[in-house]
Protein backbone atom coordinates (compact mmCIF):
# COMPACT_ATOMS: atom_id res chain seq x y z
CA UNK A 1 0.00 0.00 0.00
CA UNK A 2 2.87 2.39 0.84
CA UNK A 3 4.48 1.71 -2.55
CA UNK A 4 1.19 2.36 -4.35
CA UNK A 5 0.49 5.50 -2.33
CA UNK A 6 3.99 6.78 -3.08
CA UNK A 7 3.57 6.12 -6.82
CA UNK A 8 0.19 7.86 -6.81
CA UNK A 9 1.71 10.79 -4.92
CA UNK A 10 4.51 11.11 -7.47
CA UNK A 11 1.98 10.96 -10.32
CA UNK A 12 -0.12 13.74 -8.80
CA UNK A 13 3.00 15.82 -8.09
CA UNK A 14 4.19 15.52 -11.67
CA UNK A 15 0.70 16.41 -12.95
CA UNK A 16 0.61 19.41 -10.62
CA UNK A 17 4.02 20.63 -11.83
CA UNK A 18 2.92 20.25 -15.47
CA UNK A 19 -0.28 22.19 -14.69
CA UNK A 20 1.71 24.99 -13.02
CA UNK A 21 4.12 25.19 -15.97
CA UNK A 22 1.25 25.27 -18.47
CA UNK A 23 -0.65 27.97 -16.57
CA UNK A 24 2.53 30.01 -16.19
CA UNK A 25 3.17 29.78 -19.93
CA UNK A 26 -0.42 30.73 -20.84
CA UNK A 27 -0.78 33.56 -18.31
CA UNK A 28 2.72 35.03 -18.47
CA UNK A 29 4.80 34.01 -21.49
CA UNK A 30 2.01 33.62 -24.07
CA UNK A 31 -0.42 36.09 -22.51
CA UNK A 32 0.35 38.98 -24.85
CA UNK A 33 0.28 36.75 -27.93
CA UNK A 34 -3.09 35.33 -26.89
CA UNK A 35 -4.46 38.75 -26.05
CA UNK A 36 -3.49 40.20 -29.43
CA UNK A 37 -4.51 37.20 -31.51
CA UNK A 38 -6.95 38.39 -34.22
CA UNK A 39 -9.42 35.61 -33.33
CA UNK A 40 -9.52 36.45 -29.61
CA UNK A 41 -13.14 37.69 -29.51
CA UNK A 42 -13.02 38.54 -25.79
CA UNK A 43 -10.14 40.95 -26.33
CA UNK A 44 -11.87 42.40 -29.39
CA UNK A 45 -15.05 43.05 -27.43
CA UNK A 46 -13.11 44.79 -24.65
CA UNK A 47 -11.14 46.89 -27.13
CA UNK A 48 -14.32 47.97 -28.92
CA UNK A 49 -14.93 50.34 -26.00
CA UNK A 50 -11.74 52.23 -26.90
CA UNK A 51 -11.86 54.84 -29.65
CA UNK A 52 -9.37 53.52 -32.19
CA UNK A 53 -6.99 55.93 -33.82
CA UNK A 54 -7.90 57.19 -37.28
CA UNK A 55 -6.02 56.30 -40.45
CA UNK A 56 -5.23 59.02 -43.01
CA UNK A 57 -3.62 59.17 -46.43
CA UNK A 58 -0.55 61.35 -47.00
CA UNK A 59 -2.79 64.05 -48.48
CA UNK A 60 -5.10 64.07 -45.45
CA UNK A 61 -7.99 61.89 -46.66
CA UNK A 62 -9.74 59.96 -43.87
CA UNK A 63 -9.43 56.24 -44.60
CA UNK A 64 -10.65 54.75 -41.30
CA UNK A 65 -12.72 56.38 -38.57
CA UNK A 66 -15.26 55.55 -35.84
CA UNK A 67 -18.91 55.90 -34.99
CA UNK A 68 -19.93 55.79 -31.32
CA UNK A 69 -22.78 53.35 -30.64
CA UNK A 70 -23.91 52.94 -27.02
CA UNK A 71 -20.76 51.88 -25.14
CA UNK A 72 -18.65 50.84 -28.12
CA UNK A 73 -17.07 52.33 -31.23
CA UNK A 74 -17.84 50.89 -34.66
CA UNK A 75 -15.13 51.18 -37.29
CA UNK A 76 -16.04 52.91 -40.55
CA UNK A 77 -14.17 53.15 -43.84
CA UNK A 78 -15.23 56.24 -45.84
CA UNK A 79 -13.27 55.19 -48.95
CA UNK A 80 -14.55 51.61 -49.00
CA UNK A 81 -12.97 49.31 -51.58
CA UNK A 82 -10.43 51.83 -52.84
CA UNK A 83 -8.02 51.19 -49.97
CA UNK A 84 -9.42 48.04 -48.33
CA UNK A 85 -6.52 45.80 -49.40
CA UNK A 86 -4.14 48.05 -47.44
CA UNK A 87 -6.28 49.18 -44.50
CA UNK A 88 -7.85 45.74 -43.98
CA UNK A 89 -10.72 45.58 -41.49
CA UNK A 90 -11.51 45.51 -37.78
CA UNK A 91 -14.34 43.11 -36.94
CA UNK A 92 -15.68 41.87 -33.60
CA UNK A 93 -16.52 38.59 -35.30
CA UNK A 94 -13.68 37.96 -37.77
CA UNK A 95 -10.75 39.77 -36.22
CA UNK A 96 -8.42 42.11 -38.09
CA UNK A 97 -6.36 42.37 -41.23
CA UNK A 98 -4.05 44.83 -42.98
CA UNK A 99 -2.89 47.98 -41.21
CA UNK A 100 -5.68 47.44 -38.65
CA UNK A 101 -3.86 44.27 -37.55
CA UNK A 102 -0.22 45.27 -38.08
CA UNK A 103 -0.57 48.52 -36.10
CA UNK A 104 -3.29 47.45 -33.70
CA UNK A 105 -1.34 48.39 -30.57
CA UNK A 106 -0.73 51.91 -31.81
CA UNK A 107 -4.34 52.34 -32.94
CA UNK A 108 -5.50 51.31 -29.46
CA UNK A 109 -2.98 53.60 -27.75
CA UNK A 110 -1.19 50.74 -26.01
CA UNK A 111 2.22 52.35 -26.45
CA UNK A 112 3.86 55.13 -24.45
CA UNK A 113 1.64 57.92 -23.12
CA UNK A 114 2.82 61.23 -24.55
CA UNK A 115 1.23 63.77 -22.18
CA UNK A 116 0.85 64.28 -18.43
CA UNK A 117 -2.89 64.84 -18.95
CA UNK A 118 -3.28 61.39 -20.52
CA UNK A 119 -1.08 59.82 -17.84
CA UNK A 120 -3.27 61.23 -15.06
CA UNK A 121 -6.40 60.27 -17.00
CA UNK A 122 -5.25 56.67 -17.30
CA UNK A 123 -4.56 56.48 -13.56
CA UNK A 124 -8.09 57.74 -12.92
CA UNK A 125 -9.52 55.08 -15.26
CA UNK A 126 -10.21 57.35 -18.21
CA UNK A 127 -10.10 55.64 -21.59
CA UNK A 128 -7.55 57.41 -23.77
CA UNK A 129 -8.24 57.44 -27.55
CA UNK A 130 -5.80 55.54 -29.73
CA UNK A 131 -3.09 56.98 -31.95
CA UNK A 132 -3.70 58.15 -35.50
CA UNK A 133 -1.71 56.74 -38.42
CA UNK A 134 -0.68 58.65 -41.54
CA UNK A 135 0.14 56.49 -44.56
CA UNK A 136 2.50 57.32 -47.43
CA UNK A 137 -0.14 56.80 -50.12
CA UNK A 138 -1.63 59.71 -52.00
CA UNK A 139 -5.38 59.10 -52.06
CA UNK A 140 -6.07 60.70 -55.44
CA UNK A 141 -3.31 58.55 -56.98
CA UNK A 142 -4.65 55.50 -55.15
CA UNK A 143 -8.11 56.13 -56.58
CA UNK A 144 -6.66 56.60 -60.06
CA UNK A 145 -4.91 53.24 -59.77
CA UNK A 146 -7.98 51.49 -58.38
CA UNK A 147 -10.22 52.89 -61.12
CA UNK A 148 -7.64 52.04 -63.81
CA UNK A 149 -7.84 48.35 -62.97
CA UNK A 150 -11.59 48.50 -63.62
CA UNK A 151 -13.00 44.96 -63.80
CA UNK A 152 -9.62 43.36 -64.48
CA UNK A 153 -7.93 41.09 -62.00
CA UNK A 154 -4.52 42.42 -61.14
CA UNK A 155 -2.53 44.97 -59.19
CA UNK A 156 -0.79 48.32 -59.46
CA UNK A 157 2.10 49.47 -57.27
CA UNK A 158 3.56 52.98 -57.35
CA UNK A 159 6.49 54.03 -55.17
CA UNK A 160 9.11 56.71 -54.72
CA UNK A 161 12.44 55.13 -55.74
CA UNK A 162 14.48 57.61 -53.68
CA UNK A 163 12.76 56.83 -50.37
CA UNK A 164 10.85 53.56 -50.82
CA UNK A 165 7.55 55.24 -49.83
CA UNK A 166 4.49 53.51 -51.32
CA UNK A 167 2.47 56.12 -53.22
CA UNK A 168 -0.32 53.76 -54.30
CA UNK A 169 -1.11 50.06 -54.14
CA UNK A 170 -4.34 48.97 -55.77
CA UNK A 171 -5.66 45.45 -56.24
CA UNK A 172 -8.68 43.99 -57.98
CA UNK A 173 -11.03 42.37 -57.20
CA UNK A 174 -11.27 43.45 -53.58
CA UNK A 175 -13.87 43.87 -50.80
CA UNK A 176 -15.84 46.52 -48.95
CA UNK A 177 -14.62 46.61 -45.31
CA UNK A 178 -17.82 48.36 -44.18
CA UNK A 179 -19.90 45.17 -44.54
CA UNK A 180 -17.26 42.54 -43.84
CA UNK A 181 -19.43 40.77 -41.23
CA UNK A 182 -22.49 40.47 -43.47
CA UNK A 183 -20.51 39.25 -46.48
CA UNK A 184 -17.85 37.09 -44.81
CA UNK A 185 -19.35 33.73 -45.84
CA UNK A 186 -19.24 34.79 -49.48
CA UNK A 187 -15.88 36.58 -49.33
CA UNK A 188 -14.09 33.67 -47.65
CA UNK A 189 -15.14 31.28 -50.43
CA UNK A 190 -14.97 33.69 -53.37
CA UNK A 191 -12.89 31.97 -56.12
CA UNK A 192 -11.55 35.36 -57.23
CA UNK A 193 -9.62 35.59 -53.92
CA UNK A 194 -10.87 39.12 -53.27
CA UNK A 195 -9.48 39.16 -49.72
CA UNK A 196 -5.94 38.88 -51.11
CA UNK A 197 -3.80 41.96 -51.66
CA UNK A 198 -2.36 40.97 -55.03
CA UNK A 199 0.28 43.69 -54.82
CA UNK A 200 2.13 41.87 -52.03
CA UNK A 201 0.55 38.41 -51.88
CA UNK A 202 0.01 37.55 -55.55
CA UNK A 203 2.80 35.46 -57.09
CA UNK A 204 3.15 35.52 -60.88
CA UNK A 205 5.66 34.62 -63.56
CA UNK A 206 7.19 38.00 -64.55
CA UNK A 207 7.69 37.18 -68.23
CA UNK A 208 9.85 39.62 -70.17
CA UNK A 209 9.78 42.23 -67.41
CA UNK A 210 12.38 39.96 -65.77
CA UNK A 211 14.79 40.80 -68.60
CA UNK A 212 15.69 43.86 -66.50
CA UNK A 213 17.29 41.43 -64.03
CA UNK A 214 18.95 39.29 -66.72
CA UNK A 215 20.34 42.28 -68.62
CA UNK A 216 21.53 43.88 -65.37
CA UNK A 217 23.33 40.69 -64.36
CA UNK A 218 25.04 40.38 -67.75
CA UNK A 219 26.16 44.04 -67.91
CA UNK A 220 27.03 44.41 -64.22
CA UNK A 221 29.25 41.31 -64.30
CA UNK A 222 30.97 42.67 -67.45
CA UNK A 223 29.98 39.54 -69.34
CA UNK A 224 28.53 41.60 -72.17
CA UNK A 225 27.53 45.15 -73.08
CA UNK A 226 24.50 46.85 -74.61
CA UNK A 227 26.31 46.92 -77.95
CA UNK A 228 27.27 43.23 -78.02
CA UNK A 229 25.85 41.43 -81.06
CA UNK A 230 23.75 38.26 -80.87
CA UNK A 231 21.86 36.16 -83.36
CA UNK A 232 18.09 36.43 -82.77
CA UNK A 233 16.44 33.57 -84.67
CA UNK A 234 12.69 33.06 -84.43
CA UNK A 235 13.30 30.04 -82.21
CA UNK A 236 16.13 28.02 -80.70
CA UNK A 237 16.20 24.46 -79.45
CA UNK A 238 17.74 23.50 -76.15
CA UNK A 239 17.80 19.76 -75.63
CA UNK A 240 14.65 19.46 -77.73
CA UNK A 241 12.87 22.27 -75.86
CA UNK A 242 11.93 25.26 -78.04
CA UNK A 243 12.31 28.88 -76.91
CA UNK A 244 10.72 31.26 -79.41
CA UNK A 245 10.10 34.95 -79.98
CA UNK A 246 6.62 36.44 -80.19
CA UNK A 247 5.10 35.18 -83.45
CA UNK A 248 8.45 33.42 -83.98
CA UNK A 249 9.83 36.62 -85.48
CA UNK A 250 13.41 36.30 -86.76
CA UNK A 251 15.66 39.24 -85.77
CA UNK A 252 18.79 38.01 -87.54
CA UNK A 253 21.66 39.88 -85.78
CA UNK A 254 20.82 42.36 -83.02
CA UNK A 255 22.64 44.11 -80.18
CA UNK A 256 21.74 43.29 -76.58
CA UNK A 257 20.11 46.72 -76.38
CA UNK A 258 17.93 46.02 -79.42
CA UNK A 259 17.04 42.59 -78.05
CA UNK A 260 15.87 44.33 -74.86
CA UNK A 261 13.93 47.01 -76.75
CA UNK A 262 12.04 44.48 -78.89
CA UNK A 263 11.97 41.75 -76.21
CA UNK A 264 13.82 39.06 -78.17
CA UNK A 265 13.44 35.87 -76.15
CA UNK A 266 15.99 33.84 -78.09
CA UNK A 267 18.75 36.36 -77.36
CA UNK A 268 17.99 36.51 -73.64
CA UNK A 269 17.90 32.72 -73.45
CA UNK A 270 21.47 32.79 -74.81
CA UNK A 271 22.46 35.51 -72.34
CA UNK A 272 21.07 33.43 -69.48
CA UNK A 273 23.04 30.38 -70.60
CA UNK A 274 26.20 32.49 -70.81
CA UNK A 275 25.58 33.77 -67.29
CA UNK A 276 24.98 30.27 -65.96
CA UNK A 277 22.60 29.16 -63.21
CA UNK A 278 24.78 30.30 -60.31
CA UNK A 279 25.35 33.87 -61.47
CA UNK A 280 21.78 34.34 -62.68
CA UNK A 281 20.40 33.12 -59.34
CA UNK A 282 22.85 35.29 -57.37
CA UNK A 283 21.78 38.44 -59.19
CA UNK A 284 18.09 37.57 -58.87
CA UNK A 285 18.60 37.22 -55.12
CA UNK A 286 20.55 40.48 -54.99
CA UNK A 287 17.38 42.18 -56.29
CA UNK A 288 15.36 40.61 -53.45
CA UNK A 289 14.09 37.25 -54.73
CA UNK A 290 14.31 34.44 -52.19
CA UNK A 291 14.38 37.10 -49.46
CA UNK A 292 11.65 38.36 -47.16
CA UNK A 293 10.89 41.94 -48.17
CA UNK A 294 10.81 44.15 -45.04
CA UNK A 295 7.41 45.84 -45.16
CA UNK A 296 4.56 46.99 -42.93
CA UNK A 297 2.33 44.13 -44.15
CA UNK A 298 3.16 40.44 -44.82
CA UNK A 299 4.65 39.96 -48.31
CA UNK A 300 4.85 36.60 -50.06
CA UNK A 301 8.43 35.74 -50.96
CA UNK A 302 9.34 36.00 -54.65
CA UNK A 303 11.25 32.91 -55.71
CA UNK A 304 14.09 31.98 -58.03
CA UNK A 305 15.09 28.29 -58.32
CA UNK A 306 18.44 27.36 -56.82
CA UNK A 307 21.24 26.62 -59.31
CA UNK A 308 21.20 22.93 -58.35
CA UNK A 309 17.58 22.70 -59.50
CA UNK A 310 18.19 24.22 -62.96
CA UNK A 311 19.37 22.51 -66.12
CA UNK A 312 20.06 24.46 -69.32
CA UNK A 313 16.39 24.45 -70.32
CA UNK A 314 15.43 25.91 -66.93
CA UNK A 315 18.15 28.56 -67.19
CA UNK A 316 16.95 29.66 -70.62
CA UNK A 317 13.32 29.94 -69.53
CA UNK A 318 14.20 31.60 -66.22
CA UNK A 319 16.19 34.25 -68.09
CA UNK A 320 12.97 35.41 -69.76
CA UNK A 321 10.92 35.27 -66.56
CA UNK A 322 9.26 31.91 -67.08
CA UNK A 323 9.87 28.37 -65.70
CA UNK A 324 9.68 28.50 -61.89
CA UNK A 325 10.37 32.21 -61.40
CA UNK A 326 7.53 33.76 -59.39
CA UNK A 327 7.30 37.36 -58.18
CA UNK A 328 4.99 39.79 -56.43
CA UNK A 329 4.21 43.14 -58.07
CA UNK A 330 5.99 44.85 -55.14
CA UNK A 331 9.12 42.84 -55.92
CA UNK A 332 9.10 44.01 -59.53
CA UNK A 333 8.53 47.60 -58.38
CA UNK A 334 11.72 47.26 -56.35
CA UNK A 335 13.53 45.89 -59.41
CA UNK A 336 12.45 49.00 -61.31
CA UNK A 337 13.39 51.19 -58.34
CA UNK A 338 16.93 49.82 -58.29
CA UNK A 339 17.46 51.04 -61.87
CA UNK A 340 15.76 54.38 -61.18
CA UNK A 341 17.79 54.94 -57.99
CA UNK A 342 21.30 54.34 -59.37
CA UNK A 343 21.41 50.69 -58.32
CA UNK A 344 20.08 51.08 -54.76
CA UNK A 345 16.83 49.58 -53.47
CA UNK A 346 15.32 51.47 -50.54
CA UNK A 347 13.28 49.59 -47.96
CA UNK A 348 9.60 49.97 -48.96
CA UNK A 349 7.27 51.45 -46.34
CA UNK A 350 3.60 52.30 -46.06
CA UNK A 351 3.26 54.11 -42.70
CA UNK A 352 4.77 57.58 -42.60
CA UNK A 353 4.07 58.65 -39.04
CA UNK A 354 2.02 57.94 -35.93
CA UNK A 355 0.38 60.75 -33.96
CA UNK A 356 -1.34 60.76 -30.58
CA UNK A 357 -4.94 61.97 -30.31
CA UNK A 358 -3.66 65.51 -29.69
CA UNK A 359 -1.82 65.52 -33.02
CA UNK A 360 1.70 65.14 -31.62
CA UNK A 361 4.02 62.92 -33.70
CA UNK A 362 5.18 60.03 -31.51
CA UNK A 363 6.86 57.94 -34.22
CA UNK A 364 8.18 58.77 -37.68
CA UNK A 365 9.28 56.31 -40.36
CA UNK A 366 12.04 57.49 -42.69
CA UNK A 367 13.80 56.00 -45.70
CA UNK A 368 16.38 53.26 -45.28
CA UNK A 369 18.65 51.46 -47.72
CA UNK A 370 17.89 47.76 -48.23
CA UNK A 371 19.85 46.28 -51.17
CA UNK A 372 22.33 47.36 -53.84
CA UNK A 373 22.15 44.75 -56.62
CA UNK A 374 23.93 46.71 -59.38
CA UNK A 375 26.33 49.60 -59.69
CA UNK A 376 25.49 53.10 -60.87
CA UNK A 377 26.97 52.57 -64.34
CA UNK A 378 24.85 49.46 -64.94
CA UNK A 379 21.74 51.31 -63.74
CA UNK A 380 22.38 54.08 -66.27
CA UNK A 381 22.84 51.57 -69.11
CA UNK A 382 19.59 49.78 -68.24
CA UNK A 383 17.81 53.14 -68.03
CA UNK A 384 18.92 53.97 -71.59
CA UNK A 385 17.59 50.63 -72.80
CA UNK A 386 14.28 51.11 -70.95
CA UNK A 387 13.94 54.57 -72.52
CA UNK A 388 14.26 53.02 -75.96
CA UNK A 389 11.58 50.43 -75.09
CA UNK A 390 9.07 53.28 -74.67
CA UNK A 391 10.40 55.43 -77.50
CA UNK A 392 10.82 52.78 -80.19
CA UNK A 393 9.99 49.34 -78.84
CA UNK A 394 7.23 47.32 -77.20
CA UNK A 395 6.28 50.02 -74.67
CA UNK A 396 5.21 52.86 -76.98
CA UNK A 397 1.75 52.97 -75.36
CA UNK A 398 3.41 54.39 -72.21
CA UNK A 399 4.71 57.51 -73.98
CA UNK A 400 3.85 60.83 -72.30
CA UNK A 401 4.24 64.12 -74.16
CA UNK A 402 7.07 66.19 -72.68
CA UNK A 403 8.13 63.44 -70.23
CA UNK A 404 10.81 60.81 -70.74
CA UNK A 405 9.42 57.47 -69.56
CA UNK A 406 11.65 54.43 -69.09
CA UNK A 407 9.91 51.07 -69.15
CA UNK A 408 9.82 47.37 -69.85
CA UNK A 409 6.89 45.29 -71.00
CA UNK A 410 6.21 41.69 -70.07
CA UNK A 411 3.91 39.04 -71.47
CA UNK A 412 4.06 36.09 -69.09
CA UNK A 413 2.82 32.79 -70.43
CA UNK A 414 0.32 30.88 -68.27
CA UNK A 415 -0.69 27.28 -68.86
CA UNK A 416 -4.07 26.91 -70.60
CA UNK A 417 -4.92 30.61 -70.36
CA UNK A 418 -4.16 34.05 -71.74
CA UNK A 419 -0.77 35.45 -70.64
CA UNK A 420 -0.40 37.98 -67.83
CA UNK A 421 0.28 41.53 -69.03
CA UNK A 422 3.13 43.39 -67.23
CA UNK A 423 4.67 46.83 -67.41
CA UNK A 424 7.41 48.34 -65.24
CA UNK A 425 8.14 52.02 -65.75
CA UNK A 426 9.56 55.13 -64.11
CA UNK A 427 9.67 58.84 -64.89
CA UNK A 428 11.08 61.33 -65.51
CA UNK A 429 13.89 59.06 -66.70
CA UNK A 430 16.58 61.70 -66.07
CA UNK A 431 15.46 62.29 -62.45
CA UNK A 432 12.98 59.53 -61.48
CA UNK A 433 10.24 60.48 -59.04
CA UNK A 434 7.91 57.51 -59.38
CA UNK A 435 8.13 53.83 -60.29
CA UNK A 436 4.94 52.13 -61.45
CA UNK A 437 4.26 48.42 -61.92
CA UNK A 438 1.09 47.11 -63.52
CA UNK A 439 0.00 43.50 -63.88
CA UNK A 440 -3.28 42.48 -65.48
CA UNK A 441 -3.99 38.80 -64.95
CA UNK A 442 -4.60 36.96 -68.24
CA UNK A 443 -4.69 40.36 -69.95
CA UNK A 444 -2.60 39.48 -73.00
CA UNK A 445 0.33 41.55 -74.25
CA UNK A 446 1.97 43.85 -71.74
CA UNK A 447 2.63 46.57 -74.31
CA UNK A 448 -1.01 46.74 -75.34
CA UNK A 449 -2.76 46.24 -71.99
CA UNK A 450 -0.50 47.14 -69.04
CA UNK A 451 1.54 49.99 -70.62
CA UNK A 452 -1.48 52.32 -71.24
CA UNK A 453 -2.59 51.82 -67.63
CA UNK A 454 0.90 52.62 -66.35
CA UNK A 455 0.89 55.80 -68.46
CA UNK A 456 -2.23 57.05 -66.62
CA UNK A 457 -0.71 56.35 -63.20
CA UNK A 458 2.64 57.96 -64.04
CA UNK A 459 0.90 61.07 -65.37
CA UNK A 460 -1.23 61.37 -62.24
CA UNK A 461 1.74 60.76 -59.96
CA UNK A 462 3.81 63.48 -61.58
CA UNK A 463 0.88 65.91 -61.30
CA UNK A 464 0.62 65.20 -57.57
CA UNK A 465 4.37 65.47 -56.98
CA UNK A 466 4.57 68.80 -58.81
Amino acid sequence: MNRRARALGILFSVAFVILVINLTYLQVIAARKTLLHPENKRALAKEASIERGKIFSADGELLAGNIASENIFIRTYPQGETVSALIGFNSLTYGRAGIELAYNDYLLGKHEISSIEDYVGEILGKKIPGNDIALTINFSLQKEAFDALSNNRGAIVALDPKTGAILAMATSPTFNPNNIDENWAFLAKDPSACLINRGIQGLYPPGSSFKIVTASAAIDSVMTSPDSIYKGPGEIKIYGNVVSNYDKKDFDEVSLSEAFIFSVNTVFAQVGLDLGAKRLAEYAESFGLNHKIPFDLPVNMSTMPSPSEMDEVDIAWSSIGQANVLVTPLQMALVGASVANEGIIMKPFLVEEIRDHNGNVIKWFGSEKWLEPINEVTAREITKMMLKVVEDGTGKAAQISGVKVAGKTGTAEVANNEPHAWFIGFAPAEAPQVVVVVIVENGGQGGKVAAPIAKKIIQKALEKIE
